[in-house]
């Protein structure tokens, strides 16, 4: 290292130049009187004295009197130290502005742009770590890959993970490529590369452009409307039209979307058979979280007056609501954003069916678990004990986000 590059690090370390000057000249020369050390370094005669005594003072000399002034580097031990402490600061302070510099700015805005999509992916892993009740994720097998450990810590906490894994290559199997036991509840495989794009509970997006894109950024959203957005999107392209490839649960799976509920339970409505379902949600008239239970009196939809055949996403996209008939009496559910019901319900879980009697079409036996019907709860529903009974349950603390609680 140069003496010149020394002194300047001695410097950023807190020495003033000439004493920077001093000392290094004094670890060339050992002992020396002050008045050499002068002469051998860019301090002034006038000020040599007053350097020796700062430095001495600072712990990097001693000074001896003789016939004349000398000094003499003192063993470097708390210099040292001093210095490599003083380093780490520094590495410390570097981390911290690298982190700054790529986290968005603290603003009470409900969206932010930010430069590396790096910042995106570590975003999703820390929301992943702290969500409350689901999780929609569409990313490709090495994105996955880098998220598996969070994934799998989610899942086994009973958050609903929903994954849908881009694999544009046909040689390749998702299920060859990733260990996805344990990490979601359902799997679904896009054969077309699309962004990457997380929604977890509902309130958080984190989006950026495919890696094929020119323009790398991302996208974080904060609110539950914009969210929405990109929960559509989510639900319409990337994984309604998709195959599932993959689910870690024997049984029914919740349903976190009632326009796929409607789908898959519209034609044994209409059939008769009487459906029980347990529903937990944000309860708009009293404002706190809480789950119901009952019997399905209603499904209602755009043009559902009309219809005679299983209603398409479309019809479902401008209104859908089911109304159960629980002690209290009726009750509406609705889905994502809905104020004109009685509940935006989060998670929506059958528990029974009920086949219509023959002769006058009122109910029979139940349905054993995994008969007919596409969905039945079993002993892991997450509100199984008011199932079919028509009761109205609290489900914990108020959450004005909708957080999951019981």
């Amino acid at each position: 290292m140069e003496s010149e590059e020394m002194q300047d690090a001695l410097e950023r370390a807190g020495l003033t130049s000439y004493q920077a000057d001093a000392y290094l000249t004094l670890l060339d020369l050992g002992i020396a009187p002050a008045v050499d050390v002068a002469k051998r370094s860019s301090v002034p005669m006038s000020q040599i004295y007053k350097v020796l005594d700062d430095l001495e003072d600072e712990g990097y000399v001693e000074t001896i009197d003789r016939e004349q002034l000398h000094a003499r580097p003192r063993d470097p031990v708390d210099v040292l130290n001093n210095l490599r402490s003083y380093s780490e600061v520094l590495k410390d302070t570097a981390d911290e502005i690298e982190d700054r510099w790529k986290e968005p700015h603290q603003t009470d805005h409900q969206m932010s742009v930010v430069k590396h999509q790096s910042t995106i992916h570590d975003r999703v892993r820390s929301s992943i770590a702290e969500a409350d009740h689901a999780i929609e994720l569409a990313a490709t097998i090495d994105q996955v890959e880098s998220l598996l450990p969070a994934l799998r810590d989610a899942h086994d906490d009973g958050i609903i993970v929903r994954l849908s894994v881009y694999n544009h290559s046909a040689s390749t199997n998702v299920l060859d490529e990733l260990d996805l036991d344990g990490a979601a509840l359902e799997v679904r495989e896009c054969e077309i590369p699309g962004p990457f794009l997380a929604v977890v509970d509902r309130r958080h997006t984190y989006f950026a452009p495919n890696d094929r894109s020119r323009d790398p950024y991302g996208v974080i959203v904060n609110d539950d409307i914009l969210s929405f957005i990109f929960h559509w999107y989510f639900q319409t392209c990337l994984w309604a039209v998709q195959p599932q490839v993959h689910t870690t649960r024997d049984g029914p799976l919740p349903y976190i979307s009632i326009e796929e509920f409607i789908q898959d339970f519209i034609e044994l409505y209409w059939d008769g058979v009487g459906i029980h379902v347990v529903a937990h949600g944000w309860d708009n008239n009293e404002e706190r979280m809480r789950t119901v239970s009952g019997p399905v009196t209603n499904i209602s939809y755009t043009g559902s007056e009309f219809d005679t055949e299983t209603p398409s996403l479309e019809q479902l996209a401008g209104f859908a609501t089911v109304e159960l008939q629980t002690e209290h009496g009726s009750y509406s559910i609705g889905g994502w954003g809905a104020v004109f019901e009685d509940m935006e319900v989060h998670e929506l879980v059958v528990a029974d069916l009920h086949l219509p009697n023959p002769v006058d079409g009122g109910p029979v036996d139940d349905v054993e678990s995994g008969g007919s019907g596409p969905q039945s709860a079993d002993a892991d529903s997450p509100s199984g004990d008011g199932a079919g009974t028509g009761r109205v349950e609290d489900s914990g603390t108020t959450s004005s986000e909708g957080s999951r609680t019981n």
